[in-house]
């Protein structure tokens, strides 16, 4: 059985009062459990660490539990008549450094509008009692470990009304809160500052946006009605779109009576608040419970108030990052549908301005739900079956839709007043909370429960069916046209089709179909006739090239095919690929040129040791003679710049002349600036001859305003109007620049998508069965008198078709004979080695007879070497290269005695000189041990065969060949060195199990003893329990005993047993 599920033990019970309006508030539990997060310094692997439970108890506080000694390590004491909503959290800062936080749901002192709105902080530095295990401890100190903790509580007030708070690893400094009105909040790990709060999503949609008055909708509130956190390592979020180490917060956000939409933020350091990584919307009405999300796989489930068992698949899209949400399953669970006759959801309507209010009935909020991985979903509630309510942990396959476990918790429940909770430990092991309220009195109990799952597989869903429709409520045939037939069609199709269809198989109508059709027929009939054609190809490389043009046609026509499928143009992904090659064809010339350059000039850079002034002379005169023959060879447009240039520069120094001189006028120094005008002017122009010759030099209006400021303080006062004009025009270029920048990077984008899609493996060629049969029967056709004919082989066709596996060893174009026997005959040995590796139906006899042939040419190799045809130029292979492939090819045993009895002694002998040689290769590397590999590896490093795997073949040669290998006294000496080879493994085995016996001996008895029991009781109709205590009622005898891990009598715990081959 693919699952298997130990019966629940306790792990500790709690009664506490309560209100009815304050227990039936949504997310609001008498006793609440999560795991303790480890630190991200820690490391996951050890094996020493237990694991922590965090337990908010309504009325007495917070308390540590460690589930391996399954006792109270620390707790955080509250008042009596206090509760919380959600789960307590623990956010441990270092090994004794650790916060506290609960979220308080009413209290004696707390007013009506407060509540949900009170978080309790404890910072407690103590270390964990846990650091040793209780079993270790002195038996007289264990009551000393288990202390109420001498933490401080702090108690802070906040806006929103909180539904949980979430803590991470890594966000060490922080807390987020989902509040319940639909938004989150970033809080900092001391609560005394909110760093931002975000809403999740707005009830009004596009179409209200517009104009449609619906006050129905517009005035729902948005409310939070799921929510969890987890990081995107290893989760279903790709690298891609997501940092990893990122964390997560997915919350359900219901904004109507059938409407919820499912809302990813992740926490953005640099913004320091949350953003939108995406939003679906889902088909969960009023009423849903039960939701679970599994990380690795994406897979998010919940209960409808209906009984229907839902599982959405999220998925991100690799080019725009678009998360969407797919419905792969709906199983109808009739049995978790709401209690009583009335709708789940009832609509009430009011006078003051017709509001709908939506009222959910309490009775379906007993279901909850926990995803365990590999698409296993686990389920506690009360179940209804025939009029009768059973307290049930059920596991199912949420691939199939199959149940794959059922364990019914002992004693009478009350459907109405009972709440479950799942939580999942490490190690396989889940916490269920069972509280039942009584008048004014709420008792719970927490269980844990230790299970087993193995991955699922077709053939493990199928062996569930029939247990499955009894729990569903369908009687008679599987195939009757029920609502669960619905969902077995899903045993029929792949998980990785999901509904997708090909761009050239989503037709219109039946017209589209043929026609395509008529089209791929027309293209294949083409093709056989030119391979068919004697005149067309005669030769074998006109052969292949007819072939290979087909086949990189119908790939070219695949290739388009997954383009368009992505929403793409095959053209302009052509155009992309051909502009990539060119861009990288440039830069390789570039560089290539750029190494040319730098080798020259490493080769002519030699300074001279003499002459230096006469060189740096002769590189005047030629950088002078340089620049005249520039000036002389100037255009008459490049003159007519260069004086427009000229004049302009001195228009600018005649304004600045100006300009000074009015100044030096009214300071009274105006004959010292006229003379300073006159020098400055000589000068500059004696110097302008020079220059301007060789750069402009262009002052820009700020370098002029300094300029002026550094003179002078500005006589105008600033223009109000101006300013506004400039700054409108500043914020109309930035906004200009955003839109270029945006579509650059969408450009940008596009382009990253054609060249993905374009760099894709090109899947293999549709080609149909006759085609690959004509193929084949010319590639392998004999001349008249029954010989092959070597004037023609197309070995590529052939390799191709083998390596891809488009063909069989029995497919009717190479005969009955086969395509191995075919290659053999033709001393193709590099295609035949190709073959044993992958073609699966080889014949035993024919592998047989292969190695046959291969002992019988290695023999005499300078004969066979220069008997051997032109077209046989590759070497026949070593006899233990061969026999190695022959091994490790799929095989029956039955056959392969049956083919093992056509060798001869002396080829016998060979053989197992062989394997004693690898034996011994074996033994001087140390044997299995030594290489710590497993027995039942087919290859090792360097070639060499699993050493279970060469026991199994000597088995088969002693079990055929016995009376030969005793007649035959030369073969002994080998037989007797794989003997004690293979008796020296047998002792190291003989003793490891001689070592674990004892430890296991005791459980190897009780399991058998169990085993016995239950065959028993199944012959006479009864039950057996986990302690062994058969009842004939067919119920489960209450026994106190079972609550403990232990059991009494034999002192032998709770345990799974594995068989080990060794």
């Amino acid at each position: 059985m693919p699952v298997s599920v130990d019966d629940p033990f306790l792990l500790a019970s709690f009664s506490s009062t309560t209100h009815t309006q304050h227990h039936h508030q949504h997310n609001h539990h008498a006793v609440s459990c999560t795991p303790v997060a480890k630190q991200l310094e820690e490391s996951q692997d050890d094996e020493q660490d237990p694991g922590i439970l965090a337990l908010a108890i309504q009325g007495e506080g917070v308390q540590l539990f460690n589930t391996m000694d399954q006792k109270c390590i620390l707790s955080y004491s509250a008042p009596p008549g206090y509760g919380f909503t959600g789960s307590a959290q623990i956010l441990q800062k270092s090994a004794r450094l650790r916060n506290v936080y609960a979220v308080i749901a009413k209290g004696t002192d707390v007013p009506a509008k407060e509540e949900s709105k009170v978080v309790w902080i404890w910072k407690d530095d103590s270390s964990l009692a846990s650091a040793v295990p209780v079993s270790a401890l002195d038996s007289n100190i264990q009551d000393d470990t288990v202390k109420p903790s001498a933490a401080k509580k702090t108690v802070h007030k906040f806006d929103h009304r909180i539904y949980q708070l979430f803590v991470s690893p890594l966000l060490p400094n922080h807390v987020v809160f989902a509040n319940a009105e639909g938004s989150l909040s970033l809080v900092t790990e001391d609560l005394k500052r909110v760093v931002s709060t975000q809403e999740l999503y707005s009830a009004q949609s596009s179409k209200e946006k517009k104009g449609k008055k619906d006050a129905t909708i517009q005035n729902h509130p948005s409310t939070t009605v799921w929510a969890i956190t987890f990081s995107t390592s290893g989760s279903w979020i790709p690298s891609s779109a997501l940092a990893r180490n990122t964390l997560v917060v997915m919350t359900i956000v219901e904004s109507g009576a059938d409407k919820a939409v499912a809302v990813l933020s992740y926490i953005n350091e640099d913004r320091r608040g949350f953003s939108t990584f995406g939003q679906v919307e889902i088909n969960a009405a009023v009423g849903s419970s039960g939701f679970a999300f599994d990380v690795k796989s994406g897979q998010l489930s919940f209960l409808t108030a209906a009984g229907q068992l839902m599982i959405y698949s999220f998925d991100v899209s690799q080019g725009d990052h678009v998360v969407t949400a797919t419905e792969t399953l709906t199983l109808p669970l009739p049995g978790y549908a709401a209690v009583g006759s009335s709708a789940v959801a009832s609509t009430k309507s009011t006078r003051k301005g017709s509001k709908a209010t939506a009222e959910t009935d309490n009775k379906v909020q007993r279901v909850d739900a926990v995803a365990l991985g590999d698409n296993y979903l686990a389920v506690a509630g009360i179940h209804q079956m025939a009029g009768k309510s059973e307290a049930t942990l059920t596991i199912w396959d949420i691939r199939y839709g199959t149940l794959q476990a059922k364990h019914v918790i002992p004693g009478s429940v009350n459907a109405a007043n009972t709440t479950y909770q799942l939580a999942l430990l490490p190690d396989s092991v889940l916490v269920m909370t069972m509280s039942t309220t009584l008048n004014t009195t709420v008792k719970s109990d927490i269980y844990l429960c230790h299970f087993y799952a193995e991955p699922m597989s077709l053939l493990g869903a199928m062996g569930r069916m029939k247990d499955t429709a009894p729990f569903l409520g369908q009687q008679g045939s599987m195939l009757a046209q029920d609502a669960y037939t619905a969902t077995t069609t899903s045993l029929l199709t792949p998980s990785d089709v999901g509904g997708v269809v090909k761009a050239k198989d989503a037709m219109v109508d039946s017209a589209d179909l043929e026609k395509q059709l008529t089209t791929a027929q027309a293209a294949e009939k083409k093709a056989l006739e030119s391979l068919n054609s004697e005149s067309k190809t005669s030769t074998a490389p006109a052969f292949e090239a007819v072939f290979f043009d087909h086949v990189q046609q119908q790939s070219a026509e695949a290739m388009e095919d997954i383009i368009m499928s992505h929403g793409l143009d095959p053209q302009e992904v052509k155009v992309a690929l051909a502009a990539d090659q060119e861009r990288k064809d440039a830069a390789h010339k570039l560089k290539q040129q750029q190494a040319e350059a730098t080798q020259d000039m490493d080769v002519d850079a030699e300074p001279a040791a003499n002459g230096s002034k006469s060189s740096r002379k002769e590189m005047k005169k030629a950088a002078k003679a340089a620049r005249k023959a520039a000036k002389e060879g100037e255009t008459e447009e490049e003159k007519k710049d260069k004086k427009e240039r000229k004049e302009a520069k001195a228009e600018r120094k005649a304004a600045k002349a100006e300009k000074k001189a009015v100044k030096a006028v009214k300071t009274g120094d105006a004959t010292k600036v006229a003379e300073d005008a006159e020098s400055g002017s000589s000068s500059e122009s004696s110097s302008d001859d020079e220059d301007d010759d060789d750069e402009m030099v262009v002052m820009s209006s700020e370098d002029e305003r300094n300029d002026d400021d550094q003179d002078e303080e500005p006589e105008y006062e600033v223009d109000e109007e101006q300013e506004r004009v400039r700054r409108e025009a500043y914020l109309h270029d930035v906004e200009e620049w955003r839109k270029m920048e945006t579509e650059a990077i969408k450009k940008y984008q596009h382009q990253r998508r054609l060249l993905r899609a374009g760099r894709k493996p090109a899947p293999l060629p549709e080609l149909s069965h006759h085609f690959l049969t004509t193929v084949l029967a010319r590639c392998f056709r004999r001349l008249p008198n029954g010989q092959p004919d070597m004037t023609f082989w197309p070995g590529k066709v052939v390799e191709y078709l083998i390596e891809n596996q488009l063909v069989g060893n029995s497919n009717p174009g190479a005969g009955q004979a086969g395509i191995a026997l075919e290659l053999m005959e033709r001393e193709q040995w590099p295609l035949l080695e190709l073959a044993l590796r992958k073609l699966h139906d080889i014949p035993e006899l024919d592998m047989m007879t292969m190695l046959k042939q291969v002992i019988g040419l290695n023999k005499n190799k300078d004969s066979t070497e220069k008997t051997a045809t032109a077209a046989s130029l590759s070497p026949v292979p070593e006899v233990a290269h061969f026999l190695n492939l022959v091994m490790t090819v799929p095989r029956n045993e039955i056959f392969m005695q049956q083919a093992v009895k056509k060798l001869t002694v002396e080829e016998l002998s060979l053989v197992l000189e062989i394997l004693k040689g690898w034996i011994s290769i074996w033994d001087e590397r140390g044997g299995i041990g030594h290489q710590n590999q497993q027995p039942d590896k087919r290859q090792l490093p360097g070639g060499l065969p699993g050493y279970g795997l060469m026991v199994d073949f000597i088995t088969i040669l002693m079990d055929v060949h016995f009376p030969s290998l005793i007649l035959s006294p030369h073969l002994h000496p080998i037989l007797k060195t794989i003997q004690s080879s293979i008796e020296r493994e047998t002792e190291i085995s003989n003793q490891l199990e001689q070592a674990l016996r004892g430890p296991l001996s005791l459980f190897n008895r009780k399991h058998r003893e169990t085993e016995q029991r239950k065959k028993m009781a199944a012959a006479g109709g009864a039950v057996v329990s986990s302690n062994g205590v058969v009842s004939a009622t067919g119920g489960l005898v209450a026994d106190k005993r079972r609550r403990r891990k232990w059991e009494g009598g034999e002192g032998v715990p709770d345990y799974a047993v594995e068989i080990i081959h060794l």
